[in-house]
Formats: structure tokens, sequence, C-alpha cells
């Protein structure tokens, strides 16, 4: 159970990837001379990052749970980061590192 908030955090690292991938999103979030990784290794590292979260809800709450909890983390990510798109963009990319930290702290106690 202690490891939903890094399960989450992974679902919202790899929606922000995605995210990022599109040219209207990577022009508000981001300065103009930011230079990121191209668009396909952005969308692989967001597939690894959702496999990660996936095994992670599996290994905590078993295969048929684990799978239907991770589908409810994704759905929240995904809402989590549309609400900061549309009110707070500022804060959507140091919210990313601060979940994982505070999945990963969640996870070690």
């Amino acid at each position: 159970m202690s490891v939903l908030l890094l399960a989450f955090a992974l679902n919202y690292l790899a929606m922000l990837l995605q995210c990022l991938t599109m040219s209207r999103h990577r022009g508000a979030l981001l300065r103009d001379g930011a230079r990121l990784p191209g668009k396909p290794v952005m969308r692989a590292l967001a597939v690894v990052c959702f496999g990660l979260a996936l095994c992670l809800c599996v290994d905590s709450q078993g295969g048929e749970i684990g799978s239907v909890v991770w589908l409810c983390l994704l759905m929240l990510s995904g809402v989590w980061l549309v609400l900061l798109l549309a009110w707070r963009a500022r804060w959507v990319l140091p919210l990313a590192p601060l979940l994982m930290v505070g999945g990963a702290l969640q996870g070690m106690l």
C-alpha cells in the first residue's frame, strides 16, 4: 500500500512526458531555449514509467486489483495534470520530482 504514491508519481511523470511531446504544451511549459530529447525518446520513457507503475501496483495489490488500482491512478494523474495545466501551469514541472521524492520516501517507510 505504501508504493501507491510512487505509482501515482510515475503515472504523472509519464503523462507529463506525453504532454511535452505536443508542441502546444511544450511552448506553454518550457522556455524558448530549453532543449529536450526527441519525441520518440520521451514517448519511450513514458511507456517505461507506465510499465513501472503497473508493476508496482500489481506487486503490491495482486494482479486483478493491482491493474484496477493502476488504471485509477492513471486516471487521477491525468485529471490532476489537466487541472494543473488549466489553472496553475507553472506548478506542473516542479510537482513531478516532488511526487517522486515523496513516493520514494513513503515506500521506504
